[in-house]
């Protein structure tokens, strides 16, 4: 038997009820949520003005602040933090594919960037570019999603990233990515520039493995160039630079880098983490050697420390970033590692 429907007729004169629905806000994607959870203004189009042809636009270290109205590249963000009351916030934020910026709200005084791009990875070609400008006696951490994949390079044409960060009197910046992963015939290049202004505070985390282990790739790419630079007034304070060319020389070698896949360095400068870069290097010169693996060595530098560290793998590495660096949570409420691992 089947069921009888029911249909009823309207009344005359009745009006239908209008639905009640939530928030638009809750139907977006979440790159947009997060773009519009806070105050700052965020686009993935270029700003462009009627006599400005993109072609002709200048170089990045060229451009007069991070946010002018010069054409973006692809690939290419500016951010711009400021201390609003007591916490530091985005007020500016502009980036172009395949680079994407999120900015979520998060508890205590420091703004959080999230650097990430469109596929959760780098393939041959592209060229990343961040501007980050810090305000005075603002607290920012730019970190990143995941690991950074870099894919297989095609024709020995590889991928890049580079960061030009300028930190205002009083202000900290926390750089603290994930570790990169670099595929089977990668070709990677990573160039970090960083001014700090008096009294400014920098923690520089850049990890990486020997590749996707469980597939077999230890050591297995094509080329990795890293260069970092610390820059304060008119001293360089750090020049650090890492060229890794498996080709040329066995990196598993024992007296290379053995039987350790993961490889870490930490860069402090500044006064206000002054007594915790004296705790990092008498724990380290007191701590060697360790069960885990691990193996620890410091470098005491003008105004700060670089602390290197090899392990297994990068969750035994994690494991120590997170007991030296655990300091880092009376500054920020958090550590960089809090909701990740």
């Amino acid at each position: 038997m089947r069921p009888r429907l029911l249909y009823h007729e309207p009344r005359p004169g009745h009006r239908r009820r209008r639905d009640v629905r939530p928030d638009r806000r809750t139907h977006l994607q979440l790159p947009q949520r997060l773009a519009t959870s806070d105050v700052t203004r965020s686009s993935t189009t270029p700003i462009r003005t009627p006599d400005t042809d993109p072609a002709d636009a200048p170089p990045a270290d060229q451009v007069a602040g991070p946010l002018s109205a010069v054409p973006l590249r692809p690939g290419q963000g500016r951010i711009r933090v400021t201390r609003v009351g007591q916490r530091s916030h985005v007020t500016g934020n502009l980036a172009t594919n395949p680079l994407k910026l999120w900015v979520p709200r998060r508890p205590g005084p420091a703004s959080w960037i999230y650097a990430t791009t469109f596929g959760g990875g780098l393939v041959a070609g592209d060229s990343v570019q961040l501007d980050l400008e810090l305000e005075d006696d603002t607290t920012t951490v730019l970190t990143t999603q995941a690991s950074t994949k870099v894919y297989r390079s095609l024709k020995d044409r590889g991928c890049s990233q580079q960061l030009q960060a300028r930190v205002g009197t009083g202000a900290t910046l926390v750089i603290a990515p994930d570790p990169l992963v670099c595929f089977r015939g990668a070709i990677y290049q990573q160039h970090n520039r960083v001014h700090l202004a008096d009294d400014a505070t920098l923690v520089h985390i850049d990890w990486l493995t020997s590749g996707r282990i469980a597939r077999g790739e230890c050591w297995q790419f094509g080329r990795l160039r890293t260069r970092l630079e610390v820059i304060r007034g008119d001293r360089m304070l750090l020049l650090d630079s890492l060229d890794l060319v498996p080709r040329q020389s066995k990196l598993d070698n024992p007296l290379r880098m053995g039987h350790h896949h993961c490889l870490a360095t930490v860069v402090l400068f500044g006064e206000k983490f002054g007594k915790a870069i004296e705790s990092i290097r008498e724990s380290v010169t007191s701590d060697q050697p360790r069960e885990d693996g691990c193996l620890e060595a410091v470098s005491p530098r003008e105004e700060g420390l670089v602390w290197r560290l090899v392990g297994p793998n990068s969750e035994t590495v994690g494991r120590r970033l997170k007991q030296r660096l655990a300091f880092l949570a009376d500054h920020l409420q958090e550590t960089p590692w809090e909701r990740k691992w």
